[in-house]
């Protein structure tokens, strides 16, 4: 909660305690009207500075739920990146991220961008000719990685054991 906020809407409140025990002292209607008045701006200073505090504390919590999320994917990320391992398929050529057979789960093998990978992107590139060669193309960041050959042959698991943690 805001601190503040807080601290106003207890400075209100003890205003307009103060108010209300000058009230008893006085004889004149002006002088209890005006101490009313001061009294009811006393309680709508409390009244805003608590609905600040409502706001904030508010606020906090969606930080904290944006927080938890962010927090969540980071481990579901971790569960992804253990499956994939860093290879280089064509000789002398990039690298890609390869599925691990011991974490396939039946999938085919297949090869991630690296580039997409490295921002916790999960994305599989996508063969094309282009001038004569087999090019690995990312559809969602757009890097284009030459295979160094004319034709290539379908992907390959990374390996066929299961890596120690």
């Amino acid at each position: 909660m805001d601190v503040t906020a807080i601290q106003a809407m207890v400075g209100s409140l003890k205003v307009a305690t103060d108010i209300t025990k000058a009230i008893f002292d006085l004889k004149n209607t002006a002088d209890i009207q005006s101490k009313v008045i001061d009294i009811q701006r006393a309680l709508l200073a409390a009244q805003s500075s608590a609905l600040e505090a409502t706001n904030a504390q508010f606020a906090l919590q969606e930080r904290i739920r944006e927080l938890e999320s962010q927090l969540k994917s980071i481990g579901d990320w971790g569960e992804q990146e253990r499956r994939y391992a860093l290879v280089s398929p064509w000789r002398g050529a990039a690298q890609v991220y390869a599925v691990r057979t011991a974490y396939a789960q039946g999938e085919e093998p297949h090869y991630l961008c690296t580039n997409c990978f490295h921002i916790r992107k999960r994305v599989i590139l996508n063969p094309q000719p282009k001038e004569g060669w087999i090019y690995m193309n990312c559809p969602t960041c757009k890097s284009s990685t030459s295979t160094g050959y004319r034709g290539i042959g379908a992907p390959k698991y990374a390996e066929e054991t299961k890596p120690e943690n």
